[in-house]
């Protein structure tokens, strides 16, 4: 009808002019590119558009580029008029019948798959992560098992990744694995020169210490606080309180004398020394005139040799102590 329609119009208008040769409808079809075109060029003075033999034969507009027009007839006083003839996309029925019916997506989101006859519609809208080849995705990173638009995810596996950054002063193990500019870790780390637990006795860490799986390091030890005397004249007060430092111990306090004296006053008849430090006697000697008895005695039967009682004698005859007559000396010689 299309066909028909065109090829009426064309031939009412030729007859219409003077001068203008007769032709048959096969003439017309033969020429019908340069004469339909020059007959618009120069009779009509409109916008037009070439159209193709295979389009003007099948009665089909040609899909690649066509415009519509308003026809009228040069007769009549122009008093027939057709109106706007709008010669639909066929590709755009097609697309949607076969799921292509998308022609945008919102923010963030990337077109699908394209229509193969109408490369304006595609089947759905995808996360803009779906960008990549497969091929293009290579360890450490992940391909997602499925794909959207033909393409697929590059991903870092947050299980095996689960870090973006550590706290000073760890720091990140490996390179990571980088995702969309942001670099992924496993796991933190204390730097290699944290090496020190500092656990000695009275001993702490230089600095900040940097914790891992529980243990605190250390680039360095030293004694706590006061800890700084060697004591190598009179030796320590308390020596089990120490702090051990390559090998040397430090006190935190040093005796000022001896302690060596323990007599709180001085036995009579004998020379004593005073010690300011322990506020203690020492006997030096025996006062001049006096040679044995100027020291005391001693009392203590056991260390004297009255080692038994009376009944563990038997037969024997026995000595009694002098200090304590129940402790006795069995004479069995």
């Amino acid at each position: 009808m299309r066909k028909q329609l065109v090829i009426g119009l064309s031939f009412l208008a030729l007859t219409g002019l003077g001068g203008v040769r007769d032709f048959s409808v096969n003439g017309y079809q033969q020429n019908v590119a340069s004469t339909y075109i020059h007959f618009v060029r120069t009779c009509q003075n409109q916008t037009f558009e070439p159209l193709s033999r295979a389009s003007l034969e099948l009665g089909l507009p040609n899909y690649k580029s066509f415009q519509t027009a308003s026809v009228q007839f040069i007769t009549g006083k122009k008093n027939l008029d057709f109106g706007n003839m709008d010669f639909g996309d066929p590709t755009i029925e097609q697309c949607k019948k076969e799921g292509y019916s998308l022609t945008s997506c919102d923010v963030g989101l990337l077109p699908g798959l394209k229509c193969p006859y109408n490369s304006t519609y595609f089947d759905k809208c995808c996360d803009a992560r779906y960008k990549y080849d497969k091929s293009a995705c290579s360890y450490p990173n992940t391909v997602s098992g499925d794909s959207c638009g033909g393409k697929f995810m590059c991903y870092c596996d947050r299980n095996l990744y689960p870090l973006t950054g550590c706290s000073s002063p760890q720091v990140p193990e490996g390179t990571g694995c980088t995702e969309e500019g942001v670099t992924y870790y496993s796991k933190c780390v204390c730097p290699s020169n944290y090496n020190q637990k500092c656990d000695g006795q009275n001993q702490e860490g230089v600095g900040e210490g940097c914790t891992q799986n529980g243990v605190t390091y250390y680039t360095s030890c030293q004694c706590k606080s006061g800890y700084n005397m060697t004591c190598t004249e009179l030796g320590p007060v308390t020596p089990s309180d120490y702090c051990l430092m390559n090998g040397i111990k430090y006190y935190n306090n040093c005796k000022t004398c001896e302690n060596k004296c323990s007599l709180s006053s001085c036995p009579q008849n004998v020379s004593c020394e005073y010690e300011d430090c322990s506020q203690k006697y020492c006997a030096n000697a025996c006062l001049s005139g006096y040679a044995y008895w100027c020291t005391i005695p001693e009392t203590d039967c056991a260390k004297l040799g009255y080692v038994n009682s009376v009944s563990e004698c038997g037969y024997y005859s026995y000595v009694k102590c002098p200090y304590n007559e129940a402790a006795v000396f069995c004479d069995k010689d």
